[in-house]
């Protein structure tokens, strides 16, 4: 083997024999030297452990791990091999793992150990091995001491320190399975890092897109196999962007259509708390026939949300021909509903809106809870037909914010398909009609306006 005048190392302060932590120099080696080494200082460096419980994202059925070796003498022109073996370690069962051939090509001096490690067969069981160099290719061994390491490999799954109580409001109890579908939702081995702030308080916003990006995976569609991951379904009033879950077409008719609140309530009174078991309450017979006794309230509950909101559309200067896209609900002539005054009619910002309502519809009845606003309301749902009525279409203004002042929304509405001023006149038409019609007694107070 021709030698030539390059020195990878003349005089080395390496590791000839250790403990723990604990340098110790070497013996020097001359230009005759040829042999290589594992190249780390510290004893703990010549340990490594795998585990594959943190190897969770696609499910690798193998890990590759490196260690770096280095050569000792002189750089040749030759490629020589590095002759790499394996024996066992008392006390443990043998990993199945693979070395790739070890090649130096000419003046290489350094190079890596490829070790690829497959996933234990069984859980929570350590295998050892230990990876040596025997000196029995092309290449030597090199420093006493420094010829071998400890590959640990198992696959072991423990709780992490961050599950800790406020975590377990929205994740639940820490199990296996509930651990590894998160990591494979998130697409993240360490997916709970960035829970907590610097002084150690939880960030409500992490946890609680967790919460609900799992739950809306676990009930996005029927299972083929009945759901384990126990993950709890929030209040209403952490507002959770729940999706609606694929049971929920059987529910329409008694829950109307899906909102995350009024899931949140009915999993309540049915007495559930998580996505393991939720499915089988609301498939039960009991839970129909509470639907359908609680089916009034739900619907007096979506009313008034849908009135509380289009008062903050009116607000934020939405037309109207929005609404229904941004949340509507069917009026049903069954409920007494609860209702609020519009923003029109009680003009909070002094626009001049109350004074054109009053005008054909009087003062709103706060005594009485709205039974006149209650009346119009059903009136005008009948003659526009409920599948077609938008409660605020009865005072068509929309706010102009960059002048702080209205304007006649311009949107058609109704059968006759009016807007602005006219759809408010036809309106009054309607309502003053069926007004006339209702005995004396129970009659409303609605001002008599000449519109022709």
């Amino acid at each position: 083997m021709k030698r030539r005048n390059y020195y990878i190392v003349l005089l080395l302060s390496l590791v000839t024999a250790f403990t723990a932590c604990k340098e110790y120099e070497p013996d020097l080696f001359d230009g005759s030297a040829n042999g290589a080494y594992f190249d780390y200082e510290y004893a703990a460096d010549f340990d490594r452990s795998i585990n594959f419980a943190e190897y969770l994202i696609g499910n690798p059925d193998t890990v590759t791990v490196t260690f770096k070796v280095k050569l000792l003498g002189y750089l040749t022109d030759d490629s020589r091999t590095l002759s790499v073996k394996t024996k066992t370690i008392e006390g443990y069962e043998l990993p199945d793992i693979t070395i790739d051939n070890v090649v130096f090509a000419n003046k290489e001096f350094e190079k890596e150990i490829v070790v690829k490690v497959r996933r234990p067969d069984v859980e929570d069981v350590v295998y050892g091995v230990c990876i040596y160099l025997d000196g029995s290719g092309d290449i030597g061994t090199g420093i006493n001491g420094k010829d071998a390491v400890n590959l640990f490999v198992t696959e072991s799954y423990e709780k992490p320190l961050m599950w800790q109580e406020s975590v377990e409001t929205y994740l639940g109890e820490w199990n296996r399975e509930k651990h590894r579908f998160l990591a494979e939702l998130m697409g993240d081995n360490h997916y709970l890092n960035g829970v907590y702030d610097g002084n150690g308080n939880y960030r409500q916003e992490q946890l609680l897109n967790l919460n609900v990006s799992a739950v809306n995976a676990l009930l996005a569609s029927e299972p083929v196999e009945p759901i384990i991951v126990d993950l709890p379904i929030l209040v209403a009033g952490l507002y959770p962007d729940y999706q609606a879950p694929f049971f929920w077409k059987d529910c329409e008719q008694y829950l109307g259509a899906f909102r995350a609140k009024n899931f949140c309530r009915f999993t309540t009174m049915m007495g559930g708390s998580n996505t393991r078991d939720i499915i089988a309450m609301f498939a039960s017979s009991e839970a129909v026939e509470l639907m359908k006794k609680e089916s009034g309230n739900f619907h007096k509950s979506d009313v008034l949300d849908m009135l509380n909101a289009y008062y903050d559309y009116a607000l934020m200067g939405y037309p109207i021909s929005e609404y229904r896209n941004l949340f509507w609900v069917e009026l049903r002539s069954d409920i007494n509903y609860d209702v609020r005054i519009p923003f029109w009619w009680e003009d909070p910002n002094g626009l001049g809106t109350a004074a054109i309502v009053k005008k054909y519809f009087g003062e709103y009845d706060k005594e009485t809870g709205g039974e006149k606003y209650k009346f119009i309301l059903d009136t005008m749902m009948k003659e526009d037909g409920a599948e077609n009525f938008i409660t605020e279409s009865i005072f068509p203004f929309i706010y102009d914010k960059e002048n702080d002042t209205f304007a006649w929304d311009k949107s058609p509405f109704g059968t006759k398909q009016l807007s602005g001023e006219e759809r408010l006149k036809e309106c009054y038409r309607v309502v003053k009609a069926a007004n006339k019609k209702r005995p004396p007694s129970r009659r409303f107070d609605i001002p008599d306006v000449d519109i022709d």
